[in-house]
């Protein structure tokens, strides 16, 4: 009965951001920029509870590279870019703001973690042009599966399977797998299946 209701939930919220969607792809034909996704889903973001969950995961279904339909995306958080994709069983917490990336299966993301395009988002060399004339180019970045992103962390490479990110931290270099990492910037603090005393040769 429960798998019935939840099949019958999601054809209803289907229904519900289908106009949304046709929208979305009007504005994006009319103006060629990508700020018609920006509004879709900075507006999803703001619809809170067990509705709000099924209404953005029936439009990233529509709307994104990929989606899939037992992921869970919470109150707040906003995706920046149609070309994301986002695996099995992907849970992302609230107030996060998500870049170019792709998510694996089994990804956990705490609340306020920002995932953002690589670290060439902005040339800033030049000093006779300002910053937002000067460019950048967006990087996809990998979270790799099973993989443990902390509360308030900051994703700039690349996290390799089964990792974990301790909450605050700022990820610049890239994860190799099963690392544990903290701090500003991160730092390889052990590898994961060893213990907490154990030493790590590698």
């Amino acid at each position: 009965m429960k798998a019935v209701l939840k099949g019958i939930s999601r054809r209803i919220c289907r229904f519900l951001v289908l106009p949304l969607y046709v929208s979305m792809l009007v504005g994006e034909i009319l103006i060629k920029t990508d700020q018609p996704f920006h509004g879709c889903s900075q507006f999803l973001s703001l619809i809170p509870g067990i509705l709000g969950n099924y209404l953005r995961r029936e439009f990233y279904i529509l709307a994104l590279a990929k989606c899939s339909d037992d992921c869970c995306i919470e109150f707040g958080t906003i995706l920046n870019q149609r070309t994301i994709e986002i695996g099995r069983r992907v849970y992302i917490g609230t107030n996060c703001c998500i870049g170019e990336c792709k998510i694996e299966d089994d990804v956990l993301i705490g609340s306020n973690v920002d995932i953002v395009s690589g670290k060439s988002q902005h040339f800033y060399e030049r000093l006779d042009l300002p910053i937002r004339e000067q460019g950048g180019v967006l990087e996809k970045i990998l979270i790799g599966k099973d993989s443990w992103l902390g509360n308030s962390s900051l994703i700039m490479a690349n996290i390799g399977e089964k990792c974990v990110v301790g909450g605050g931290s700022v990820v610049i270099e890239d994860l190799d797998p099963f690392m544990i990492a903290g701090g500003n910037p991160a730092r390889v603090m052990r590898r994961r299946g060893r213990g907490a005393g154990a030493e790590d040769k590698t």
